[in-house]
């Protein structure tokens, strides 16, 4: 079977269960590939130094690549994601000196461990807005019960959301971009100030559903971007 006639087929499985079972079968993947390399992520996450959310995903994928054992490429995209965000950025600003504990950077993680795979299609919404909203939460330390605080959360995880929208194909790398740099947009306007290098995609080769150079962090739209910036400035 093809690639496209793959996707296609797999288009119309609409029970999420019953989706993703075919889904790990054509990736030739089991769950227990997937869960093998997380305390590996989690580990990394907790002992890593630095403090550039951005350096900190880019390293973290070099390190899963070290410790993958099957023998097909890691996936693009995967559910790793959702946890993975959090703790990047609340050990960024843990290594910064803003007072995140490792408890804090642990729940983080066990917080967007919980948010399905798949959510994207299946819930209407994405992980990574997800994890932007876990962000918050933990530094104002909000619950259910605080009415004010958390109902000024869900603005940003909107936002959040339509900026991750604006690309209709699903890309775990790019909705993962939007989200550190939502995140640390979203940190600066509360006072904590992380250091944040350009994002450039670094996955785009290995995605065969990649958008190209529609996404914004594509090589070649970076260069674009460098390129019209430079005449802005003759």
């Amino acid at each position: 079977m093809s690639m496209k006639e793959m996707l296609e087929k797999a288009k119309q499985i609409y029970i999420m269960d019953d989706f993703r079972a075919f889904m790990r079968q054509a990736q030739g993947l089991s769950d227990e590939d997937f869960n093998e390399p997380i305390t590996v992520i989690k580990e990394f996450i907790l002992g890593s130094k630095e403090h550039d959310p951005s350096k900190m995903f880019f390293s973290l994928f070099d390190q899963i690549e070290g410790v993958w054992k099957c023998d097909v490429p890691i996936p693009v995209n995967n559910e790793w994601h959702h946890f993975i965000i959090p703790g990047i950025v609340l050990s960024c600003m843990r290594n910064c000196g803003y007072g995140i504990t490792q408890k804090d950077i642990e729940e983080g993680m066990t917080r967007g461990q919980r948010f399905t795979g798949g959510s994207c299609g299946f819930m209407g919404t994405c992980g990574g807005a997800y994890s932007v909203g876990i962000v918050a939460s933990i530094i104002n330390k909000t619950t259910p019960l605080h009415d004010e605080e958390r109902t000024k959360i869900m603005p940003v995880v909107a936002d959040t959301l339509v900026a991750i929208s604006q690309i209709g194909r699903r890309c775990c790398k790019r909705s993962s971009y939007i989200a550190i740099e939502s995140a640390v947009k979203y940190l600066s306007t509360q006072g904590y100030t992380l250091p944040l290098a350009e994002l450039e995609c670094r996955f785009w080769s290995k995605n065969k559903m990649c958008a190209g150079v529609v996404c914004p962090y594509h090589p070649k739209a970076s260069s674009r971007r460098n390129d019209e910036n430079d005449l802005a400035r003759l």
